[in-house]
């Protein structure tokens, strides 16, 4: 099957489980997937528009990538493959993007895939996707006045899926202005620290090689805030997963130690979070 058809079609499998979770209402929500190079060849017969961007994106260079339109709702994707996921080309210097003259302009988070999948490439990725959803739970959580670090330590804690699938863990960024050239800046700052990035008050991002993987970040991230609320909700503070079960490192460093003691609580180390009702 032909790459970009095949991509597509994924593009819509993965928006519609998404919409059935709730996950993208309305017009919430955008995926992109660089493609291979070499792949996008027929593409580009019809005539083009392009755009200058903010800053030059060498990574990118010639690079073509899908990605969902502004305003496509996540519901109806797999019947307007066609219509609601345009590629999207680099130019050769860097310096502008690409697109069908006659097609829908690319998502308003734009910016935000742009600067991420060229720091997919930066980790030596041939291909890779992103996953932008409004997943509720973690809506709340991040809603929180919790500092990020708090909510990091919490979330990578939650359960052993999250430092198994992920292994850079997650990061949360205080919020600003969606669809900005500095929100995609600092999105994918902090991606090269993380697999998944959370969009405080606004959503979850999720980083793979392909769409697959992007996706799976996007749920078990989800599953860690639901987890903890209920654990909130249950015990008056997070559980999760402790030093010793996780055996993590980074805190034996901290605390100057290669052996843990067996007085350890059933608080989150190093310190217990604790949501304010």
């Amino acid at each position: 099957m032909d790459i970009v058809k095949a991509t597509k079609e994924d593009i819509g499998r993965i928006a519609t489980q998404l919409a059935m979770k709730g996950w993208a209402e309305a017009n919430a929500g955008n995926i992109s997937v660089l493609l291979p190079e070499g792949s996008d060849s027929t593409l580009w017969d019809e005539d083009v528009v392009s755009d200058i961007l903010p800053s030059p994106i060498p990574e990118l260079a010639g690079r073509t990538f899908l990605v969902t339109c502004a305003g496509s709702r996540f519901r109806k994707l797999s019947l307007e493959l066609d219509t609601e996921i345009i590629p999207v080309r680099v130019s050769a210097d860097g310096m502008k993007v690409i697109r069908f003259a006659s097609g829908k302009e690319p998502t308003t988070e734009f910016s935000s895939h742009l600067l991420v999948l060229a720091e997919a490439t930066n980790r030596g990725w041939e291909t890779a996707s992103l996953v932008h959803t409004h997943s509720t739970h973690m809506l709340a959580l991040s809603s929180s006045d919790l500092p990020a670090e708090m909510l990091e330590d919490a979330v990578n804690r939650s359960h052993p899926e999250v430092s198994l699938l992920m292994s850079r863990g997650v990061r949360f960024l205080d919020y600003i202005t969606p669809g900005t050239w500095e929100l995609g800046e600092e999105t994918a700052k902090a991606f090269r620290e993380s697999d998944c990035v959370i969009w405080r008050k606004h959503g979850i991002l999720g980083l793979g090689k392909d769409i697959d993987s992007a996706c799976d970040a996007v749920e078990v991230v989800e599953k860690a805030a639901i987890l903890l609320l209920l654990e909130k909700s249950a015990f008056g503070k997070f559980v999760g997963l402790k030093d010793r079960d996780l055996n993590l490192s980074p805190y034996k460093a901290e605390n100057g130690s290669d052996t843990e003691s067996d007085e350890q609580d059933d608080s989150i180390s190093p310190v217990p979070p604790v949501i304010e009702t």
